[in-house]
């Protein structure tokens, strides 16, 4: 890989409401970490664009201050065909969550809770 960089400029509109949101949330981000920011959110762009070209610009219309994720695994399934159902992220959510927040000590789980956890593994390796 080459050590060349490439640098992209863009304009936001303060006068649209997805672009006035974006500025809020960019604001709300230290300086020394927008670039950052501003790096993933341009490559998770053309990721959903791989998915469907639809993607990026639906969820730049539909951003507002009510968007939740519910809204945005609707909108992947219906332009992508992905059934939700298939992997309940709930379900995966529930166990990354309760794996990062118990103390090391009492991370030695039982034989039920190893099946739970390579379960919740495998469905995840499903989705992706």
């Amino acid at each position: 890989m080459s050590d060349e960089r490439k640098k992209f400029t863009l304009y936001l509109h303060p006068d649209k409401d997805a672009d006035s949101l974006a500025l809020n949330v960019i604001e709300s981000v230290p300086r020394t970490s927008r670039g950052e920011l501003f790096r993933n959110a341009f490559i998770s762009g053309l990721a959903l664009q791989q998915l469907d070209p639809r993607l990026p610009i639906l969820l730049a219309t539909l951003f507002s201050k009510d968007f939740t994720a519910d809204q945005l695994i609707e909108m992947v399934s219906q332009t992508t065909g992905w059934k939700p159902s298939q992997v309940d992220i709930r379900e995966i959510l529930a166990v990354m969550r309760a794996e990062q927040f118990t103390p090391a000590a009492q991370q030695e789980k039982g034989d039920d809770e190893l099946k739970k956890l390579e379960g919740a593994r495998q469905k995840m390796a499903k989705l992706f």
